[in-house]
Parts: C-alpha cells; sequence; structure tokens
C-alpha cells in the first residue's frame, strides 16, 4: 500500500529516506547545482556507458551534499515518448520502490521534471502501486509490510494538473489492485455466490446499484446455459447485474460490460488436464476486470451510462452436470449443440450479452479468458480484439497503447462462421475446424449480440496472470483490461481531452 503527496521543494530540502532520479540523457541531475548530486550522476551515466551497470546506481547521500534525503537510487531508464514507450518508466518506479522496501526505506520521493511531467507522474505512480502489490492473505505468517510515503516532486507550474491527474491514476490502480485479489482467490473461497457479495460490496461502497440473480431465477428467467454449466456444483451459478447511473451523462449512451465469471472450471465431463485444471480459479479473470472498471468508473463519476453483467458459475464433474450432446437453448431464441463441456465460457456469455440487451446497452464489451488459442497466437501479454466496429476497434486499440494494456485486432471471418453450425442445433460450441480456436469462439457470441447493439470482444487469457514478474507485475494475476476500459471510455467520450 502507498499513501502519496505532490511537492515542488528544492532537491536539497525533499525530507524523505531516499531520492529517486529516473535519469534522462540531460536530467535535473546533470544540470544541478549540487556537486555531489551532479557527481553521482555523472558517475552512474559513465558506468552505463561502459556497461558497468544496466539499471540502476543505489548510494548512501554523504553529508556534503547538503540533503535532507539520506540515500540516492538513480534508474537508468529514459522517460519515453507517447503510449506504451511509458512501461519502461512503470517498471523503473516499480524496481525502485522494490529496491526501497529492501533497505526497510519507507519514504521514498520521486523527482519528475519533464515537459509532460503529470503524464510522467502518473506513470511512476502506476509502477509504483501496481508494482508494489503483494497477496500473502493465504500465508499463515505473512511479513506484516508497512505503508509507503511516495512523494512526486514536480514544478510549482505543474502541481495543479499532476494533482488531479494522480488522483485518477491512484482510483484506477487500486480498482486493478482490487480484481487482481479477486483472480487470486481460491475456488472454495470466491464461489459465484462469494463474487455476487463482492459485487455487492462494492455496490454498497462506490453507490452503484446491485442486483443477483441466484440459480432458481437463473432457470425460471430463461438463462438457461449458465443454469445448465453450473448445475453440477455444490457451489449454483448465478447472474450479477451492476449499474452505474451518473446524474447527467454526457452523451446518449449506454455501455454494456458482460464478463465470464467461472469461479472454477474443470472442464467438465471434457475434464482438463492436470497441467491446467489447478490455475482454473482464475477462470473468471474477464468478471473481476469488470468489477474493476465499474468500481473506477463509480470513483471517478464517469459521465456515462454503464451497466455490467457477470454470469457465474462453477463447471463441475458430477452426476447432475450438463453433458457433451445436450441441446440448450439460449435465451435468444438460438439453440446450441454443446460438443464439448470445456468450451463452457462462450455458454454464460451468451446470457450476460443477452441481458445486457435488456438493459438497454447500445455499445457492448465483453471480456473472457475465453480460448487457449488466442494466447497461442498473441502470446501472454496481449489479448486479442474482435469487433466489426472501426470506432471500437479504434478507441480499444489506442486506449491499449496509452495504458499498457495492450490489444491486438483478430478477424471475425464471416466464412468461417458456418463451420459452427450442426444438424440437430442452431449451432454449435465447437467449430468442426480445430484451429482458428479463438475466430470461432467470437463468432460463436456474435451469435448472440443483442440486435443493433455495437460489440466487441476482449479475449485475455494470456495477460490476465503471469507465471512470473513481468513489467512491474508479480507472479498472479495482474487485472489486465481496467486501465484499458477506463481509459477507452474517456476517449469515446471526449474526457481525455
Amino acid at each position: 500500500m502507498a499513501n502519496y503527496k505532490v511537492g515542488t521543494q528544492e532537491i536539497e530540502k525533499i525530507n524523505a529516506d531516499a531520492l529517486v532520479v529516473i535519469c534522462e540523457e540531460d536530467g535535473v541531475l546533470a544540470q544541478s547545482s549540487n556537486k555531489v548530486l551532479r557527481r553521482h550522476w555523472e558517475n552512474f551515466h559513465q558506468a552505463v556507458k561502459d556497461r558497468k551497470s544496466s539499471r540502476e546506481w543505489f548510494c548512501t547521500l554523504e553529508k556534503s551534499a547538503g540533503c535532507t534525503t539520506s540515500h540516492l537510487l538513480l534508474e537508468s531508464v529514459a522517460f519515453g515518448g507517447p503510449g506504451n514507450h511509458d512501461e519502461p518508466l512503470k517498471s523503473a518506479a516499480a524496481r525502485a520502490v522494490a529496491m526501497c522496501r529492501q533497505h526497510s526505506l519507507r519514504r521514498v520521493a520521486f523527482i519528475v521534471h519533464h515537459k509532460v511531467a503529470p503524464l510522467k507522474a502518473a506513470a511512476i505512480l502506476e509502477g509504483v502501486i501496481l508494482g508494489d502489490f503483494e497477496d500473502n492473505r493465504y500465508k499463515s505468517n505473512p511479513l506484516s509490510r508497512p505503508e509507503l510515503d511516495i512523494q512526486i516532486v514536480v514544478s510549482k507550474e505543474d502541481k495543479k494538473e499532476t494533482r488531479a491527474v494522480l488522483e485518477r491514476t491512484k482510483i484506477i490502480c487500486d480498482a486493478q489492485n482490487n480484481a487482481r485479489l479477486l483472480v487470486n482467490a481460491p475456488h472454495h473461497e470466491l464461489t459465484p455466490r462469494g463474487l455476487a457479495r463482492e459485487a455487492q460490496l462494492l455496490a454498497k461502497s462506490c453507490g452503484l446499484q446491485c442486483e443477483v440473480l441466484d440459480h432458481k431465477k437463473l432457470k425460471a428467467s430463461g438463462y438457461e446455459p449458465t443454469w445448465q454449466v453450473g448445475r453440477g456444483s455444490e457451489y449454483p451459478p448465478c447472474m450479477i447485474i451492476l449499474r452505474h447511473r451518473p446524474k447527467k451523462p454526457l452523451r446518449k449512451m449506454h455501455i454494456g460490460l458482460a464478463g465470464k465469471g467461472m469461479t472454477f472450471d474443470s472442464g467438465g465431463l471434457s475434464l482438463k488436464t492436470k497441467e491446467t485444471i489447478f490455475k482454473m480459479n482464475r477462470d473468471m479473470a474477464g468478471a473481476a476486470t469488470v468489477l474493476g472498471v465499474m468500481e473506477a468508473a463509480s470513483r471517478l463519476d464517469l459521465p456515462i451510462q454503464m451497466t455490467a453483467v457477470i454470469t457465474a458459475a462453477h463447471n463441475a464433474v458430477d452426476g447432475a452436470a450438463y453433458y457433451p450432446g445436450a441441446i440448450l437453448k439460449a435465451k435468444n431464441g438460438k439453440t446450441i449443440f454443446v460438443e464439448n463441456t470445456d468450451a463452457e465460457g462462450r455458454l454464460i456469455l451468451t446470457d450476460a450479452l443477452h441481458r445486457l440487451g435488456e438493459e438497454g446497452s447500445d455499445i457492448i464489451w465483453d471480456y473472457a479468458t475465453l480460448t487457449g488459442a488466442c494466447m497461442a497466437a498473441l502470446g501472454p501479454g496481449i489479448a486479442g480484439l474482435f469487433t466489426d466496429d472501426e470506432e471500437l476497434r479504434t478507441v480499444l486499440v489506442q486506449a491499449g497503447n496509452q495504458t499498457g494494456d495492450d490489444v491486438w485486432p483478430l478477424p471475425l471471418v464471416p466464412e468461417y462462421k458456418p463451420w459452427l453450425n450442426h444438424t440437430l442445433a442452431d449451432v454449435s460450441n465447437l467449430s468442426r475446424i480445430p484451429i482458428g480456436g479463438a475466430i470461432h469462439a467470437a463468432n460463436f457470441l456474435s451469435h448472440f449480440v443483442p440486435k443493433g447493439a455495437r460489440w466487441a470482444h476482449v479475449d485475455l487469457a494470456g495477460p490476465s496472470n503471469t507465471e512470473r514478474p513481468w513489467r512491474y507485475y508479480s507472479p498472479g494475476a495482474t487485472g489486465f483490461g481496467v486501465r484499458l476500459t477506463v481509459e477507452a471510455l474517456r476517449l469515446l467520450t471526449g474526457e481525455n481531452k
């Protein structure tokens, strides 16, 4: 956890345990009148040039420096340009904080002198908050860590704007970290009903409207796919609806967010392998993203009408479980042949998409850890984006470039759609062609998008989790998609201008 404040002090007067400077080629220390600080910078710069040091320079400041700060940490990552060039800056901030923690330095000051200082300060704070995240809830003797006190030091001219930008940044990053906690939770703790309770608590704290349909109401209301997928579990399925209703929305649009909430996916009777099954509590990362977005949107008071629908289920192996060969009837009337019970995420999303149409959403984005095929195509760090709407594609790609939540457009191929047809039902949940699985899954979902709605599908199977330290993330959930979506909403409404 980290607290932050914005200051405008001269370097020598900064009261902190450590002073962190991200070094440009001709930065604040290179031009400093303080000979000690300038000497440290020159020595570091030369060490980097001679390849004796690749990233950081850490030292105790001698008294002759005349500084209140006791330690100096220099990072060799230069300030980048627009877009995700700031990812190295965020990683550098995360490394700096980690080193300060290793030396029990709690009060950390970052010097930010740049022509777009507020944006660079935001990148640093992102790196600090996301990089300092630690989830030790389930350890028997977790080490307690003191809160960090972060100072962001800018010029007097930049102070007001920096404060505003950092306030927004902290809200979004805190929401993202909350999403990470949800994804990391084990399936017996975060059941479908447990996910619903989290949504209810969020709604109460943020002023959102919340409605939950339990398994009985799901069946009675005709949301058969979600009910069928979850019927074999001791943890019954449910549908979670959250609504953000600002008093004065800027534009006449209603954003709908659909989240796949598989709190555990055994694969059902089409059982998963031992290599992957123990990770399947993470299959609700799409739902966590949606909750994080709703938290941030509410706390930021985004002036746009929004509804989120999460279909939550636990896909278990049991005598009551749904079987391969079953034919399900979706809420929009189409029938689905279940060729594989491990292709269940797309089934429960049909209900979420339909409910968003019932709620009146005219723009719908869905988020799901849907296919291994998408991860095979794009690797672990990029999400697949499927949409035929040029504006939505542009907005989401641009938002990804600006936030570091990278998405890459993949095609919805009309010629592939007939490969989902089935002789006994309208559509099968698996294509007859075994390759191109991410496209087939997206094409399947397109059958259930409400008529007239503009739709985009984000397959975040790769970047929703990381097995090893990556960028500024520790192993585990990343909360991917929260920053992406909030920025996309701001682009869509012109709020980022």
